[in-house]
């Protein structure tokens, strides 16, 4: 980071919880609750800069998720500078901050008029993102997009996700297969990367030193569950090899499906995590 611009903002709650989110891709970089451990991952070896998204945190993956269209994998809002529209209050029970990007940047890449508005609120032992698409223009559009959430763990191999029993997902490390998650706790026990359909009630993730954390999403109709595994994370030269066993990806998702946003119209989604 190169300027004050570039200074990550600072929400800070009354009960001393602190979040702090860069301007670039508006990325949530780190949410410590007061008497807590830190709970999002950040890789020492993330560079980020123009063009180039920071490893861990909870990158914004908009207009697209991962390779599925002819944009750069997860679109292109991890990787530009956001505005700072409304900076967070101080000492409120409940703190907030607005970043805002919008379609001047990017017509050359993605010929569409957008305005995209991150709201991050910060309350007692609890973070929320909002996200919200609005269609500036005189065309409709989809997309797809997610909350890239890293969570940080003290051994990934411990911990167990609850609240996908039953459902379909797509297999990424099997070819795209769809199966029906059959476990009432889902164990991670190598490289991981699944698409859940139809999430309709909170994921708890427990298990090893870390406190039980409840996820929940709204507006989000998919999640995904994503650990590089050993052999993929040595491959990747932005995070320590053994880095793996200290994050799980729980991310809400707009994936199976696009959805279409009218001219005029906005959508959004959030997703909420709370020490549980």
């Amino acid at each position: 980071m190169s300027d004050a611009n570039d200074a990550p903002v600072v929400l800070r709650n009354a009960a001393g919880d602190v979040a702090r989110i860069s301007p670039h891709g508006a990325q949530l970089l780190s949410w410590q609750p007061a008497g807590a451990p830190e709970q999002i991952y950040l890789s020492p070896l993330s560079r980020p800069g123009p063009g180039v998204a920071v490893r861990g945190g909870a990158p914004i993956c908009f207009p697209q998720f991962s390779e599925r269209g002819p944009l750069p994998k997860h679109g292109f809002a991890r990787t530009r500078r956001w505005v700072l529209v409304t900076p967070p209050s101080p000492s409120a029970p409940v703190v907030e901050a607005r970043l805002q990007l919008d379609s001047a940047m990017t017509r050359t890449i993605w010929d569409h008029a957008f305005c995209l508005v991150l709201v991050a609120r910060l309350g007692p032992s609890w973070l929320e993102l909002h996200l919200q698409a609005a269609n500036t223009g005189r065309t409709p559009w989809s997309f797809t997009a997610a909350i890239h959430t890293y969570l940080q763990v003290d051994d990934v191999n411990q911990v167990r996700l609850r609240g996908l029993q039953g459902l379909a997902y797509e297999d990424m490390v099997d070819g795209s297969a769809v199966r029906t998650e059959a476990d009432a706790q889902l164990a991670i026990d190598g490289e991981t990367d699944r698409v859940y359909r139809g999430i309709a009630q909170p994921l708890e993730l427990t298990g090893g030193a870390m406190p039980a954390r409840r996820i929940s999403q709204h507006g989000f109709t998919d999640a995904v569950v994503w650990n590089p595994g050993p052999a993929k994370a040595a491959r990747l030269g932005d995070l320590p090899p053994d880095d793996w066993r200290r994050m799980l990806c729980v991310e809400a998702g707009v994936i199976a499906q696009p959805l279409e946003v009218a001219p005029g119209k906005t959508w959004s989604g959030f997703q909420r995590v709370a020490l549980a």
